[in-house]
């Protein structure tokens, strides 16, 4: 049996997927890594730790898995993160990820101006700190002597890849999200180069996401972004079929043969392979706001079983008794993009105790994902069920009260981690497995985890119509020194 394997390069940890022909999961193992975070808003990790985590789990699909027999291996990878390194590939300095927003300046400064607009309707990326772009022009402003002396910007991804076979290559995918690619040319940008300060030289060469090479008598395939694997892993390839991811971070995608182009900029729009985009939103804050929340709250609680502490929260009625959060405990990505939006509870009342508060914590994530769904809607895309992943599936109590916000059913996948499993689909189409991405569907079992509770709505769209209001009134307050 040719075995599948696939690895994902996530933020937290790195993750080994090893599958039969058919998708069928047969062994998974991880390996965490630290980050770094500063009070100046950097968050940062080292690459060398997550190469050797990489390495580790490459030598145990070797124990598990005949390597040179299996079929193919395939990356799925973070986006948005940069690397400085030299000719010889030694990084210069830590990896900035995603959640580094040392570059706010210059994605304000850039935002809303015309070619600020211009790089966001030619390249997907919102002008945000997440962006490479923005992280290059700072560097550029902060530490002209680390990027004068760069050889290449390049991701996580191509850190490993390069280490192994000694290229410079980039996937279309994880290129779509450094705010520096043309998504319909699928060549490097002149006015985002031009913006960052760099030329096309100091970046990677351009691959499709089904580029290949050989190590060791297996076939490795660089593969796509973890959010557009996430999609596929989870089954949300269809017309009318969305994923919702809550982890650390959260977002709402779906995959379109045609970018969504939002006039309000709430949108990104990368590339998942030659046919298809990826369209959506991400919010910075999924569950690490809980757990915000939780340490700070109920510190004799942390180490409780989450499902158990959120059994608090079903204790209380739907729309939290009028308490609501805005949770950009961390900033926020979409759809507001503002790294200096703060977190907020609005409505509180001598009546509210500890589980409201747990409640409307709950209730606000989903608000925001809300606002997330209803952008991809409003571009055209009709939305009939959610396809549910991340580590908040574990609690049938956030499901219901997702699917009661959302007022859509929600499904959940098999458990296996979406991103990785997407890889494995991607692997299959591109080796001829599967005639097209749509076919790998089929290989999911889907079950309806939550439906919306008729005389729920009210509840909620009281505090959703203050929530969306929230934002808007206080974004001068949030600028403020």
């Amino acid at each position: 049996m040719k075995s599948l394997i696939a690895f994902d390069i996530g933020t937290t940890n790195c993750k080994l997927v090893i599958t039969d022909p058919r998708g069928k999961v047969l062994f998974t193992a991880k390996e965490s890594y630290p980050s770094h975070e500063t009070p100046e808003g950097a968050h940062e990790q080292d690459p060398e730790q997550i190469r050797a985590a990489f390495l580790k789990l490459l030598d145990t699909a070797g124990t598990e898995t005949d390597l040179a027999t299996a079929r193919f291996a395939c990356f799925s990878a973070a986006m948005h993160s940069l690397i400085p390194v030299s000719s010889e590939g030694k990084a210069l300095a830590p990896m900035m990820t995603w959640a580094d927003t040392r570059s706010n300046a210059v994605a304000i400064a850039l935002r809303d101006t015309e070619a600020g607009q211009t790089i966001y309707q030619a390249t997907g990326t919102p002008i945000h700190p997440m962006s490479p772009l923005c992280k290059i022009a700072w560097l550029r402003e902060s530490n002209p002597g680390l990027y004068n002396s760069t050889h290449k910007f390049i991701s996580i991804k191509e850190y490993l890849w390069f280490h192994l076979f000694g290229e410079f290559e980039i996937d279309h995918s994880i290129a779509s999200a450094t705010g520096l690619l043309d998504l319909r040319s699928r060549a490097w940008y002149q006015p985002a180069l031009d913006a960052a300060g760099i030329s096309a030289e100091k970046l990677s060469r351009l691959v499709p996401v089904g580029h290949t090479r050989k190590k060791d008598g297996l076939d490795f395939i660089i593969g796509a972004s973890d959010g557009a694997l996430a999609n596929l892993g989870t089954g949300a390839i269809q017309p009318g079929e969305v994923a919702l991811t809550i982890g650390t971070s959260a977002a709402v995608r779906i995959i379109s043969r045609e970018p969504l182009q939002d006039a309000g900029g709430r949108l990104f729009n990368y590339i998942v392979d030659e046919d298809h985009f990826l369209c959506g939103g991400a919010s910075n804050n999924g569950g690490i706001a809980l757990r915000w929340f939780v340490d700070s709250f109920y510190p004799d609680k942390k180490d409780t079983d989450l499902n158990i502490l959120l059994q608090e929260a079903a204790a209380v009625a739907p729309g939290a008794d009028g308490l609501i959060f805005l949770p950009y405990i961390y900033g926020e990505r979409a759809p507001v993009w503002d790294a200096s939006a703060a977190g907020l509870f609005f409505g509180i009342h001598s009546r509210h105790n500890r589980a409201s508060f747990l409640r409307a914590v709950l209730e606000g994530i989903c608000f925001g994902l809300k606002q997330l769904l209803e952008a991809i809607e409003d571009n055209g895309a009709g939305i009939q069920v959610v396809l549910a992943s991340g580590g908040f599936t574990a609690s049938p109590v956030w499901l219901e009260i997702l699917s009661g916000i959302l007022g859509k059913p929600v499904r959940l996948a098999q458990d296996a981690d979406a991103s990785a499993m997407g890889a494995i689909f991607l692997g299959m189409k591109e080796t001829g497995m599967v005639e097209s991405l749509e076919a790998t569907g089929s290989l999911l079992d889907e079950r309806t985890v939550a439906d919306p509770v008729a005389g729920e709505a009210a509840a909620y769209g009281r505090n959703y119509a203050i929530f969306s209001r929230l934002y808007g009134k206080l974004r001068d307050e949030f600028h403020q020194g």
